[in-house]
């Protein structure tokens, strides 16, 4: 018996596969009984290895990860994010839980367009196992704060992301069975490639000003918006909480970020925080060196506004569950029945 050659023209697990396939002396192909044994130890490592990456305590990893080379740590890190939100869903949703390839990372040019303050974090934004490390841990975050008002994932029924950019959040929700995905966004160019890069998922094209056009009155269970209402100008902030008040239906929730303490100690002078304070509000322009790189080069607006304003604005629609200081100011929102 002999093992059949390794084609030239595969590469990576294909190349492993083929290597694992043994003929007779015809060439025939034999059972290949070793594979399946092999696919079914593996799998119960990885599951064994997920088991404890969720289990171990943040401070214990922590002080772990200094132990490791530094190329290493982050890709330690997404792993132990993936593992720890398929773990948490899991343990939700049970059998309505399906496998998913997260797919690729988005494009550099996307990246920066949407996620990134500055050029010196660029590098950091662009690491593909950064990438997918901060969507795995914020989307768990975010579960985990939903599900203490009342968010049942077992009957959610559809999710919208109002500026999906290269769909870094909306495309991991494709591992709920029957859910109804949609990521919109302004940039034609980010729309275009998840079109064509990440399926199972609705993506459309929005305007400047509302309304979506593809969304009925009450069709959506859940609705977020990661680093929007920071750069939707003031002139028509209202109209866009007042489109995600139609759109959701009584009782569906939304989450959103503003630009808190953190960001405007580090974007605005002496003069522009006293101008927020007399007004509530204040706005830098792309052509601004003081806004955000993602700002500059869409054309866009770093808005800044009081807690007083946030307030003011988002409750005007929606019962403010929470209202969380962070690096980015989280609100939690609801639609009263």
């Amino acid at each position: 018996m002999s093992r059949a050659p390794l084609p030239t023209t595969l590469r990576g697990h294909e190349r492993r596969e083929a290597g694992r396939q043994y003929v007779d002396m015809k060439g025939a192909p034999l059972p290949n009984r070793v594979t399946v044994f092999e696919r079914s130890t593996m799998k119960r490592l990885r599951n064994a290895l997920a088991r404890v990456l969720v289990k171990i305590p943040d401070s214990l990893f922590d002080k772990l990860l200094v132990f490791l080379p530094s190329s290493r740590r982050n890709a330690v890190m997404h792993k132990r994010a993936r593992a720890r939100f398929h773990w948490y869903v899991g343990e939700k949703v049970g059998g309505f839980m399906v496998e998913t390839d997260p797919g690729p990372v988005g494009p550099d040019e996307i990246i920066m367009k949407t996620a990134v303050l500055n050029k010196a974090e660029a590098p950091r934004q662009l690491d593909p196992d950064i990438y997918f490390e901060k969507a795995y841990r914020q989307l768990l975050d975010w579960l985990q704060l939903l599900e203490r008002h009342s968010f049942n994932l077992r009957t959610l029924g559809s999710v919208l992301e109002l500026g999906c950019g290269s769909a870094r959040l909306i495309r991991h929700f494709r591992c709920l069975q029957g859910v109804r995905l949609v990521g919109t966004d302004v940039i034609p160019e980010s729309v275009a490639w998840c079109q064509q890069n990440i399926p199972g998922v609705e993506f459309y094209v929005n305007d400047l000003t509302p309304p979506l056009k593809f969304a009925a009155d009450s069709c959506v269970d859940l609705v977020y918006a990661a680093s929007v209402f920071t750069h939707i100008p003031m002139e028509t902030r209202d109209l866009w909480i007042q489109e995600m008040y139609r759109i959701l239906r009584p009782g569906g929730f939304l989450l959103c970020d503003v630009l808190g303490r953190y960001h405007q100690q580090r974007m605005l002078g002496k003069e522009d925080r006293e101008q927020l304070r007399k007004q509530g509000h204040f706005t830098l322009t792309a052509k601004d060196p003081k806004a955000s790189l993602s700002t500059q080069l869409i054309g866009s607006w770093d808005v800044f506004m009081t807690r007083a304003e946030v307030l003011k604005a988002f409750g005007s629609r929606f019962q403010v569950l929470d209202y969380i200081p962070s690096t980015l100011d989280l609100l939690v929102l609801q639609k009263p029945r």
